[in-house]
């Protein structure tokens, strides 16, 4: 059977034919440059387009494994370890098919608040070789940065009971110091330009500790003179005393100790986006008194409650309670209220009222009626306990309470808390 060669086959032999028949040599020299030259210029255009193409899938697989670690690394129950496990899985299965060599890495940066992945996967050139070009690099680097849902429009408060009772004292205070200071640098971000993400501070033992600057317009008393910054109060004797209605002459605050004898003797911070202030705070915390759990609860609430705007010192004032079921550009919440209640042991004192147990778990269904996230954590309690039962019953939903174990387990939950608050980006 006769077969017929292609109209570019043939047009290449009838140039040879023409060629080969020429009686100079300088023809067949340039004939002979000319194949050679156009050899490598399409020979480099497939390396060429192998490695466009190697890159592109790399990359792509690099920024999808990413973005998977960064979502295992907001699971409540997933590890650093399992979310690097999760990337490396992640880019095995989706990595390119173009025949190269190499690996891509994965490993948790910036104080575990991304994940970095970098390259060194190269791609054969046999084409290229020819001119001393085994391979082509498809090195970089990528990351997941898990930035604080400012980032997508979205305002956020953040307010800390932190327990500073006696059996706070050792180990176990400095556990919880370290923890509340992770939870700071991963939600305040630096660029409050469009959004503002603030945290608050609420330190308690047998009181909560006001400070000077608030306590006339919280208690209608300016007793204990300037020169004592330590001024406590005790709860409202008014039904007020489960709401966050601020305070005036019909409901103020029953004042407790003022000066060396109040406890605690650190007082609260209001919202603030400087990182090192609320730091420093915490490291000031000293342990002593008892616990009454339902004043740090209170107190947790009016530091991010719009009704005590004419309290708090300007930029300290929270937002209205309505931007929370208003929606940012991407449709999330515009705003985020969130109290974290973290204490290691039962409410066991009040100083009127129904029992500080019950007063707190009022307290914490109020706030919840507004639209505030409520996290607990118990630190070190028994399993089952009244302790424990308050807890839960305060947080919002079951995976919304960790009792933590020991410094480490405390230190995950509120950077599991941390972390739950903020959404994923991909930057360079």
């Amino acid at each position: 059977m006769r077969r017929f060669a292609s109209p570019l086959v043939q047009c290449c032999r009838a140039v040879v034919r023409t060629w080969s028949r020429n009686d100079e040599g300088g023809v067949a020299i340039i004939f002979a440059l000319s194949i050679t030259l156009l050899f490598g210029v399409v020979g480099s255009a497939v390396d060429m387009g192998r490695w466009v193409t190697a890159r592109s899938e790399t990359r792509n697989a690099m920024d999808g494994a990413l973005l998977a670690a960064g979502r295992a690394l907001q699971m409540p129950e997933k590890t650093e370890a399992d979310a690097l496990a999760t990337a490396q899985t992640y880019y095995e299965q989706n990595k390119s098919k173009v025949m190269s060599s190499g690996k891509v890495g994965f490993q948790i940066v910036d104080n575990g608040t991304a994940i970095k992945a970098t390259s060194s996967v190269v791609v054969a050139t046999p084409f290229l070789a020819v001119l001393g070009i085994p391979e082509l690099p498809v090195d970089g680097s990528a990351k997941a940065v898990l930035q604080v849902g400012g980032n997508v429009g979205t305002h956020i408060e953040v307010s800390m009971m932190l327990d500073v009772t006696g059996s706070m004292q050792g180990d176990k205070l400095a556990d919880m110091k370290v923890a509340a200071k992770d939870l700071i640098d991963i939600v305040v971000w630096d660029d409050q330009s469009q959004y503002s993400s603030r945290v608050a501070l609420a330190p308690f033992s047998r009181h909560v500790n006001v400070g000077r600057d608030q306590f006339k317009a919280i208690t209608g008393n300016n007793s204990g003179g300037k020169n004592k910054p330590q001024a406590c109060v005790e709860e409202r004797k008014t039904g007020d005393r489960y709401t966050d209605t601020a305070p005036d002459k019909k409901n103020y605050f029953e004042n407790g100790p003022i000066g060396d004898d109040c406890e605690p003797t650190s007082p609260i911070v209001p919202l603030t986006k400087d990182r090192s202030l609320l730091k420093s705070a915490i490291d000031a915390f000293k342990a002593a008194g008892g616990t009454a759990g339902h004043l740090g609860t209170q107190w947790a609430w009016y530091l991010i409650s719009p009704r005590w705007t004419s309290i708090w010192p300007a930029a300290s004032a929270p937002r209205p309670y309505g931007e929370i079921t208003q929606k940012g550009p991407r449709g999330n919440p515009l705003l985020q209220k969130i109290a974290v209640l973290m204490t290691d042991g039962e409410y066991n004192t009040w100083h009127s009222g129904d029992s500080s147990t019950a007063q707190a778990r009022a307290l914490c269904d109020n706030m919840k009626a507004e639209g505030i996230k409520v996290y607990a954590i118990g630190f070190q309690i028994g399993a089952g306990g009244e302790a424990e039962t308050t807890l839960k019953g305060c947080a919002t939903a079951a995976d919304y309470y960790y009792n933590a174990r020991d410094g480490a387990s405390l230190r995950e939950a509120f950077r599991d808390i941390a972390l739950r608050i903020t959404t994923l980006r991909l930057a360079e």
